[in-house]
């Protein structure tokens, strides 16, 4: 039956009534209205409420909620923490509701329940249990418990809910729960059966109680839970609790199984992260959430800070050495950040908000540099080699391309630098292009350098302690902090021991100096670095440059470091230096574990970098606490039991007080849950430890075997292949550095003191302090801290086992004195139940399973022949040959580093088939680059879609051009580029830097475009690649000269179009002949007043394009009506006025004669364009061969080709512009005589060869021979004509009237009478021709009209002039017309020399007078008869006083044969 919680039914709820306890209570009043709820079981979804957080220091939220900042809002209003309930079913998701009320109820204090478990088990609680029904199904196992309340700061009563789930669920955790709370304190039990208070409404509130008591103590009378008896589900229900929340209602109705929630957080883990006021130094020892700290230390005040500013989230960096450690880290704080949600104050919604967290191991297709992290990628979970590789990459590009610089405003700006001197960085040596740079850590130093070392210097020295020597002692240790320089050999060797103990002897201390040269001069030869060297370089460039201190201060705001120990001292100091504030560092790690290869630290060498660093800047700000970072320390221990807790508190106290300077004083770690004490085995052999005959058959041979959750551990390498040997594949055995960082149930310690170097040391543990001689027994420092690593592994038992018990058995002794309970138990071989027990510590269950994850564990730390083991034990084949790849591989790198390259060769060839085999790209890829299979590497990366590895691979093959693909694929197009260029692709780097200037950084773009110019100057580039070279110059007016220089007037054209240069375009086109183009690029500036030249030049250009319009016949071309409806801006009106002209003499030319001869045509004034239109159509023959009548002909048109003949026989008119338009010849430049013939010209069949400044001479011959033509033309079709219009005539039809042939049709002569007017109209066309003829003879004396011409012009010439003589001669009244004849001679004598029209008749006198005295010199014989005397009588009184007349103007040449 159900009921109340009230004073009238406490009795029932518990054996024992409430109790008011005797220790200090809070006042009445509870810091809370509402009662916070624990779960204990997780289930994976964290959604937040952020809440109203508004102060703010240094870009970092004070924060004053962390539950409400982290776990969200309680249940109902005020929850602490969030509570993660465990997987629950489908089923109870549908029914949720009810579980959902019930909660509220609880946590409002609002109690329904009655008392859970038998009778029995009632009597057995210390605290007594409570169910809560929610519905026929479904109850709440629950129990009242006490808590911190980080908003009280103080612990307060809370409902601790177990189970969830049927009757029979929740029945099987109570004798667990029993178990569970016997190992409560007296404090705490009093604490939680205390009276909660009474709020007046029947609802109870939860107590708060001042004084802290997080657990159960050492030394507290609490009855001891042997863990042996315990399953492991009693373990897991001891872990911790999480708080239930109103998002965690959210997630568990959303059926979010993926999401993560935080746990509830003890008291001192609350300080922790809640402190914020300097930096944080979190000690504690393996196990006690050291870690869980840093992570929600950095949640919270990401949560905080992107609460306050959301556009700039908190910058920060979670850094470990380890990768297996970062990457569960980076998956762990995603799963919690991908559920961060800022919650709407009003209605409640939220936002998912995906964080890019860079990968821990994996860079591919990452960023870079620091300059390439934005907000988005923070905060960054990674190594602290990822992050040294960043910065490296930061400085190269520091040193090579300028680097972003920081303002006042925060911002960053692009700040290219000028050439930076060699000595600037002098200490920054990149490694070089044709191969990726080399780094040394230890598995490379043991592999390629250790076999290297000569054996009298190597022998019996674990490689480990050497490296570790080198690295943290002599090259890295905090004394290295000013120099950087390594420790000189005498420093060295006068290092206390307390500073170096791993070798105390003067003799060792030596040969460890003599490895420390010969390794750095075998490391120099191999151009490779360490980490210190990395490093070193790396502090030395950010101490030299203040501008990249700055960035770098702006780019971080916190660095988190986890397992700090495994970090040098110089590690930690460029960390210090990268950001400058002195409350931006925490770090967290245990100074117990520093047994690692490379680390010797403490905590107070952090404490004293941080002085050197902050102390300045503390004093300016008068806050001392900047320089002096909190330290708090952990003793609470989640992982391990108080039973091996005891022992390895005593370890630590032992190894504090006889070496107080190379450990951190802590308080002793106190377990959750008490378990087995630590076991000694005395006398036990290996043939023991392997057998499996207990003398009892209760249990199978087969069943009695080591489990993959056990492990032997053992000193050293050499103990550990003997005792491997022996048991075979039973057992997975390690040494103790192997084992560190692993977890197991059950660890055997394998002769840990039978082989000890210094058993004497062991022998004084419990003097006195101050009478251990530290320096005699300078070794027990490191067995110590060996000893205590090795405890620490356990889970549940931890067994020591000696074969031989003399030193062991003393130790045992010695463990056992001054405790107030046992510490260790002892069995010797001699106990008749030594072997039983013995083996009875064995697996009884095989776990295929466990074996294989326990193998991919050892894979993962590179311990691969003990991964075999796993991998058989579990069957794994696939598992085994991945270890037995590597095995391969490191094989393969030992023969290489003793120079057995073909051995090598085959042990990397096989390493890489495995690889191949199991589809591992990255693996296959890393032997075929140790092998020089540069190529096949590549093609494996691209063929997998790792384009940027595929392309480094490229480029050490040689094959630049598939290099720059791969990069291009991954978007790295400043490496494409780069590749091109290395690869002397030039006309591919060329056409790549066009096709992507939009992806290529600037500064990269730069430098390639001006090394494709340096290229083109030097003419290493195709012809096809001038254009995009010249491109990538910079300015248009660079581009311009390039584009002149190289004769690319298509591009030039271009370019002046895009950059809108009408002029330059124009003089361009109207250059190359290009008129219409010419005439488009013209724009509204394009002929200004004051540029009269070049209005000139648009003139011409004019002229010469319609000109070849009509040569060309073009008679409905659209470019002219285009250039009409466009005319060019002329103020002066030259160009525009012309244009009419032409476009009428466009319509002439294309319509044809008739046209010519119409009164449009007489019209036109006389100019250029006429002068044009006539001659083009002259000199094509259409208007001679066009003449119908001799009354038609185109005299004055001929008399102008004759004159312009004339003129263009002279020397200094040969380039006459009429002439030159006729021939299509285009002056382009007088003054450097030169020319251009257009595409209509007809000078190009005739002058296909001519240089262009004879174009005027060969366009005047041209013409000449086409006027002479003309002549000849116009002869010929005035013969025939003359003989159709003026024909003989009939002399009897003429004297008689009639001929008697006529009517007989045998007469062909003419029989039409004469006239006057007939008369007059024959001499006068004679007279016009002759004129024609007459003036020609200037140019037939010259000889410049053609052979033709020159051949049968006399003839021609005397023929005309014999018709005009004859027509001019009277006969008789029948055949001549005396009339006619008269005026003629009057007209012949009467023209006037000085005018060109009326000189016509003068010039053909002057040549009858020229026939005259050719017949009486030459003729007389022939003409002596009496009518030819009559003749010459009568044209000599005709023409012998006017030509005296007019001596000196006319031609009297005489006719030559």
């Amino acid at each position: 039956m159900e009921h109340g919680l009230t004073s009238e039914n406490m009795i029932h709820y518990s054996a024992l009534p409430w109790q008011v306890s005797p220790i200090e209570l809070s006042p009445p009043q509870p810091a809370a209205q509402h009662w916070s709820i624990l779960g204990r079981e997780p289930v994976p979804k964290l959604v937040h409420n952020l809440g109203n957080v508004t102060s703010r220091a240094k870009n970092f939220p004070i924060l004053v909620q962390i539950s409400y900042l982290l776990f969200g809002e309680r249940i109902p209003t005020l929850a602490h923490g969030v509570w993660q309930p465990g997987p629950i079913k489908k089923a109870n998701i549908r029914n949720f509701g009810p579980i959902e009320e019930k909660l509220r109820d609880l946590a409002s204090g609002s109690w329904s329940y009655r008392l859970a478990g038998a009778e029995n088990q009632r009597k057995r609680l210390q605290v007594p249990l409570a169910v809560t029904q929610c519905n026929s199904q479904i109850l709440i196992l629950w129990q009242i418990d006490v808590a911190f309340d980080d908003m009280a700061q103080a612990e307060s009563q809370l409902v601790k809910v177990w189970e969830i789930g049927t009757k029979t669920e929740i029945s099987r955790p109570i004798d667990h729960i029993i178990l569970l709370q016997k190992s409560y304190s007296i404090e705490h039990v009093t604490r939680c059966r205390h009276r909660p208070l009474d709020d007046g409404e029947k609802n109870t509130s939860p107590t708060l109680f001042t004084g802290y008591q997080d657990a159960a103590g050492p030394g507290e009378t609490v009855e001891m839970l042997d863990i042996r008896t315990v399953d492991r589900e009693v373990l897991e229900m001891a872990n911790r609790f999480y708080t239930l929340t109103e998002p965690m209602l959210r997630s568990v109705l959303a059926h979010d199984l993926l999401a993560e929630f935080p746990f509830d957080f003890s008291g001192d883990e609350t300080r922790i992260i809640l402190h914020q006021s300097t930096s944080s130094l979190i000690l504690g020892r393996s196990g006690t959430g050291k870690t869980t700290c840093l992570v929600f230390k950095l949640l919270a005040k990401y949560a905080a800070g992107s609460a306050v500013t959301p556009e700039r989230s908190p910058r920060q960096l979670l850094l470990t050495r380890s990768n297996e450690l970062a990457n569960k880290l980076k998956d762990y704080i995603n799963r919690l950040m991908r559920t961060l949600a800022v919650s709407s104050a009003d209605e409640g919604e939220h936002h998912e908000r995906e964080l890019s967290l860079p990968s821990a191991e994996d860079n591919e297709d990452q960023c870079e540099t620091i300059f390439e992290l934005e907000d988005g990628s923070f905060p960054i979970v990674c190594t602290f080699a990822r992050l040294l590789e960043l910065l490296e990459n930061t400085i190269r590009n520091v040193d090579r391309e300028g680097f972003p610089i920081v303002n006042n405003d925060g911002d960053a700006q692009e700040h290219e630098r000028s050439d930076p001197s060699e000595d600037e960085y002098p200490r920054w040596h990149p490694s070089g292009k044709d191969e990726p740079p080399r780094f040394v850590d230890f598995q490379s130093f043991k592999l390629d350098y250790w076999p290297r070392l000569p054996a009298t210097l190597t022998a019996k020295l674990p490689v480990e302690l050497a490296f570790a020597e080198i690295m943290g002692v002599i090259k890295g240790s905090l004394s290295s902090r000013e120099t950087l320089d390594p420790l000189t050999r005498n420093e060295y060797l006068q290092l206390s021991s307390r500073l170096a103990p791993a070798f105390t002897l003067e003799t060792e201390k030596s040969r460890i100096y003599d490895i420390f040269e010969k390794y750095q001069a075998l490391k120099l030869h191999r151009h490779e670095s360490d980490d210190v060297d990395r490093v070193v370089k790396a502090i030395m460039a950010v101490r030299e440059n203040q501008n990249l201190q700055d960035y770098l201060g702006a780019s971080f705001d916190e660095i988190y470091v986890d397992e700090v120990q495994d970090l040098r001292c110089l590690e930690i100091e460029l960390l210090l230096s990268m950001v400058k504030d002195g409350r931006a560092f925490h770090l967290a790690g245990d100074t117990a574990q520093t047994i690692s290869q490379d680390s010797h630290f403490r905590f107070q060498d952090i404490k004293a970098l941080f002085y050197n660093h902050f102390a300045t800047e503390a004093s300016l700000m008068n806050q001392p606490g900047l320089a002096r970072p909190q330290l708090f320390m952990l003793a609470k221990n989640y992982r391990s039991h108080q039973g091996t807790l005891g022992l390895a508190s005593l370890v630590m106290e032992m190894l504090w007080d006889g070496f107080p300077e190379t450990v951190d004083k802590l308080e002793p770690e106190v377990g959750q849950i008490h378990g087995p004490i630590p076991v000694f085995f005395l006398g036990c052999n290996a043939q023991m430890l392997a057998s499996s005959d207990t003398g009892s058959a209760d249990r199978p041979k087969e069943t009695l075997d080591f489990g993959a959750e056990q492990a032997i551990i053992v000193r050293d390498p050499g103990t550990k292949a003997k005792l491997q040997a022996e048991l075979g594949d039973k057992a997975l055995v390690l040494t103790i550095l192997q084992s560190k960082g692993m977890e197991f149930e059950d660890v055997f310690l394998w002769d840990f003191f039978t082989d000890s170097p210094c058993p004497g040391g062991w022998r004084c543990l419990k003097t006195k302090p101050e009478n251990f001689d530290a320096k005699r027994y300078a070794g027990m420092c490191s067995e110590l801290k060996h000893f205590y690593v090795a405890i620490t592994r356990a889970r549940i038992r931890f067994s020591i086992i000696e074969s031989d018990e003399s030193l062991a058995a003393q130790v045992a002794d010695l463990l056992k004195q001054n405790v107030s309970s046992p510490l260790v138990e002892v069995t010797k071989s001699s106990d008749p139940d030594f072997l039983r027990e013995l083996i009875s510590l064995r697996s009884v269950s095989y776990d295929p399973g466990r074996w294989s994850g326990r193998g991919q564990e050892l894979l993962q730390r590179r311990q691969y022949e003990d991964a075999v083991i796993c991998f058989r034990r579990a069957k794994d084949g696939r598992g085994e040959t991945h270890a037995t790849a590597y095995i391969a591989e490191e094989n393969g790198r030992r023969q290489a580093s003793v120079v057995n390259a073909g051995l090598a060769r085959s042990y990397f060839r096989t390493a890489a088939d495995k690889f191949i085999e199991l589809d591992l790209a990255t693996d296959a890829v890393r032997n075929l680059e140790r092998m020089g299979e540069f190529e096949e590497a590549a093609e494996l990366c691209r063929r997998k879609k790792k384009y940027a590895k595929a392309a480094s691979l490229y480029e050490r093959a040689g094959s630049f051009n598939s290099a720059a693909d791969c990069y291009h694929t991954a978007s790295n197009y400043d490496k494409a580029a780069g590749a091109l260029q290395r690869g002397d692709l030039t006309d591919q780097l060329v056409a790549y830097l066009v096709e992507n200037q939009q992806h290529i950084s600037p500064n990269c773009f730069h430098r390639h475009s001006r090394y494709c110019v340096i290229l083109l100057k030097e003419e290493r580039l195709l012809p096809t690649s001038f254009v995009p070279a010249i491109k990538l110059l910079g300015t248009p007016d660079e581009q311009e000269r390039a584009f002149i220089s190289y004769g690319m007037r298509e591009q030039l054209k271009n370019l002046y179009a895009e950059q809108r240069k009408a002029k330059k375009l124009f003089l361009l086109h109207f250059k190359a002949g290009e008129l219409a183009e010419a005439i488009n690029a013209l724009e509204n500036d394009a002929c200004p007043d004051s540029d009269d030249s070049l209005v000139q030049v648009v003139q011409r250009a004019y002229d010469y394009f319609f000109a070849g319009a009509i040569v060309c016949g073009r008679g409905n071309d659209r470019d002219i009506f285009d250039i009409v409806r466009r005319p060019p801006s002329d103020p002066a009106g030259v160009v525009i006025q012309r244009i009419p002209e032409w476009v009428t003499a466009h319509r002439i030319a294309a319509q044809g004669r008739e046209l010519l001869m119409s009164g449009e045509f007489e019209r036109m004034e006389g100019g250029l364009v006429k002068n044009f239109l006539e001659l083009h159509l002259l000199l094509n023959q259409p208007l001679v061969k066009g003449i119908k009548q001799l009354r038609e002909a185109p005299f004055r048109i001929l008399q102008a080709a004759l004159d312009l003949a004339k003129l263009l026989s002279s020397a200094q008119s040969c380039q006459n512009p009429l002439a030159l338009l006729l021939a299509g010849v285009l002056e382009i430049d007088r003054k450097a005589n030169h020319f251009v013939l257009l595409s209509w010209s007809p000078l190009r069949t005739a002058a296909p060869t001519v240089r262009t400044d004879e174009y005027p001479r060969v366009a005047t011959q041209w013409l000449l021979e086409r006027i002479a033509s003309v002549i000849l033309a116009f002869d010929a079709r005035s013969r025939d004509l003359w003989r159709v219009e003026w024909p003989l005539r009939c002399v009897n039809y003429l004297i008689f009237g009639s001929c008697r042939k006529l009517s007989a049709g045998t007469c062909l002569l003419s029989h039409k009478g004469l006239s006057v007017a007939d008369c007059t109209a024959a001499i006068s066309l004679l007279v016009k021709i002759n004129v024609i003829f007459c003036s020609s003879s200037v140019l037939y004396y010259k000889r410049i009209m053609g052979e033709s011409f020159q051949r049968s012009f006399l003839g021609t010439r005397r023929h005309w002039l014999e018709i005009l003589v004859q027509e001019l001669t009277f006969i008789s009244s029948v055949q001549r017309c005396s009339q006619a004849i008269a005026k003629a001679q009057s007209d012949l004598l009467a023209g006037n020399p000085s005018q060109g029209a009326q000189r016509g008749p003068l010039i053909v006198a002057s040549h009858i007078e020229g026939l005259l005295f050719h017949r009486l010199g030459r003729e007389w014989n022939e003409r002596n008869d009496l009518s030819s005397l009559f003749e010459q009588i009568q044209l000599s009184q005709i023409f012998g006083i006017s030509l005296i007349k007019h001596p000196s103007k006319l031609d009297r040449s005489a006719d030559r044969p």
